[in-house]
């Protein structure tokens, strides 16, 4: 625990850090009164703020190696991610007669579902992003 509140205060502690991750979970709350169910302005706005969220901790990596090793992490947790929500849901609808099962069954389901879909491509644009404009900045320099 220690060393996730000192990575938080590294990280808020670089000048750019709050006002991305603020602008981030703005464009989340504004896609949750837009309405995300079924509406693709407030997909769109969801996916738009976990890219904010995402650029907000990594904004200050300068090597290309970086940002391809979170791509490949974050291309291979998508597929595993849906895999564990289905695998999940299934035993949700098998053995969740009892209501404490069922409620942490279908919390590691959503929270699984929420990583996949959303998280896992919003990632992988930003890592895809950062390390094109770094192999690009480091052979044109």
């Amino acid at each position: 625990m220690d060393q996730f509140t000192t990575f938080l205060k590294d990280q808020f502690s670089r000048r750019q850090t709050g006002p991305l991750f603020g602008v981030g979970i703005a464009l989340i709350i504004i896609a949750i009164f837009i309405g995300i169910s079924d509406n693709p302005p407030g997909i769109g706005l969801t996916y738009l703020g976990l890219v904010f969220i995402c650029f907000s901790m990594l904004h200050h990596w300068r090597n290309a190696r970086d940002f391809g090793t979170l791509l490949a992490v974050a291309i291979i947790s998508f597929p595993v991610m849906i895999l564990i929500h289905n695998i999940f849901d299934t035993i949700n609808t098998q053995i969740g007669v009892v209501p404490v099962v069922n409620q942490l069954l279908s919390g590691i389901s959503v929270m699984a579902f929420v990583g996949g879909v959303l998280v896992a491509p919003a990632v992988s644009l930003v890592a895809t992003l950062g390390g094109l404009f770094y192999l690009l900045k480091k052979h044109l320099t």
